[in-house]
């Protein structure tokens, strides 16, 4: 075991505990419903949205180097003040004013949101085909000469192209923002607030539910962060308007995507999981 190995974080949420937690019952738990186990059961949100060393990155002498996973427990430090904000101005039809700062946090971790799950990795080209790119840097660089064909043949083996592979992602996600980042900056935002009793959303590994481009100034993007409220995108720069959710179908059809796009979802609402999963399309 390395020396680091007692003193690092292991299990690495891809949606942030305080986020979840918004979500639960009057048990504090949550209703989820994962793909790929099948069944429906009640969990604490620890326990849920999360994998073993998803963000951590394995040096050839077994130290680990979790600094991303530490990056993101910080940014949702932050968002936590910001998402308390919102829920309360959206229920009160009061808008906060985000300062500059706390719109830059909030567009970052609004972007990771989709950007660090592994729904979205396993849709990307470069992360579902690693062994291939891999394969072709491998290539590239024994083209180089005799020394470089050597150094490749040490790093060719099963443990190390795995670690590769993961610190390739890892680094994907930290330092390849592409132009999204530059969008959301360009637009307000919107807050979406469920008005109708007995309605709520979902939430799911894949949280934002994008309903169109986002390079189109109309696209919608909405990221639920309580049962009854959403932030998205909003359609004119500096405003941030309320929206009242009165029809049931509206939030039905938020609901369905988040549930058909993610491998897992879950809320708080035991009836809403089972029509939910009774309405998945049969694979």
């Amino acid at each position: 075991m390395a020396s680091n190995e007692k003193h690092i974080p292991k299990n690495h949420h891809f949606v942030a505990q305080m986020h979840a937690k918004r979500f639960t019952d009057d048990e504090g738990k949550l209703w989820v419903f994962n793909k790929k186990r099948g069944s429906l059961f009640h969990a604490q949100p620890k326990t849920v949205f999360a994998e073993t060393h998803l963000y951590t990155i394995e040096a050839a002498d077994g130290v680990k180097d979790t600094s991303l996973e530490s990056d993101f427990s910080n940014l949702e430090s932050d968002a936590n003040s910001i998402i308390k904000e919102l829920v309360a101005g959206a229920r009160s039809g009061h808008a906060l004013q985000l300062t500059v700062q706390q719109r830059e946090t909030w567009d970052a971790y609004f972007y990771l949101q989709w950007k660090r799950v592994p729904d979205v990795h396993a849709k990307v080209g470069s992360l579902t085909q690693p062994e291939a790119l891999l394969d072709e840097i491998f290539a590239k660089v024994r083209a180089l000469g005799p020394k470089a064909a050597a150094e490749v043949d040490k790093l060719n083996t099963s443990e190390g192209r795995k670690r590769l592979i993961q610190g390739g992602k890892v680094q994907a996600i930290r330092y390849s923002p592409g132009e999204v980042p530059a969008i959301l900056a360009s637009r307000g935002l919107a807050l979406l607030h469920i008005t109708t009793p007995g309605e709520s959303f979902a939430i799911g590994s894949l949280p934002i539910v994008q309903l169109g481009n986002l390079r189109e100034t109309d696209s919608e993007a909405w990221l639920p962060i309580a049962p009854d409220v959403a932030v998205g995108l909003g359609f004119k720069p500096n405003t941030m308007p309320i929206i009242d959710l009165a029809d049931p179908k509206e939030v039905w059809r938020m609901n369905m995507c988040t549930a058909v796009q993610s491998t897992t979802f879950a809320a708080r609402s035991k009836a809403l999981m089972e029509k939910l999963i009774a309405a998945l399309p049969k694979r």
